[in-house]
């Protein structure tokens, strides 16, 4: 009989983790997104046919990052820019931590866990 409890607190306890996963809703995307290093803004908005954009300027020139990889999963957004003047190439990965705050975690030419907050 403990065993059939001890199985059945772990499934429940199993279940109600998966479900509590943050997943990832475009809609909750589209705005103005300031960083916790002042280094990057971000932009995401939908295009005509309904596709998620985005557009990464730097914070202290203001000029755009070049997109060359924009991917939306269930669970994460992957990102790969270039920024001309250093020719750096950065992959980011943002998950969310809750509809106003994104987690980025930045890897290539450049290292870095990035919090990124939802201003508009």
């Amino acid at each position: 009989m403990k065993k059939v409890i001890l199985v059945i607190v772990c499934l429940l306890g199993f279940t109600s983790a998966v479900f509590c996963q943050n997943t990832l809703n475009k809609d909750d995307l589209i705005g103005y997104w300031k960083d916790n290093t002042n280094s990057t803004h971000l932009f995401f908005w939908k295009d005509t046919n309904g596709e998620i954009q985005v557009q990464e300027i730097t914070a202290t020139s203001g000029e755009p990052l070049d997109l060359i990889v924009l991917r939306v999963n269930e669970d994460n957004v992957f990102i790969a820019t270039q920024f001309k003047p250093k020719n750096w190439i950065v992959e980011s990965v943002y998950t969310f931590i809750n509809k106003i705050t994104l987690k980025c975690v930045v890897t290539g030419d450049a290292h870095d866990t990035i919090y990124y907050t939802k201003i508009k």
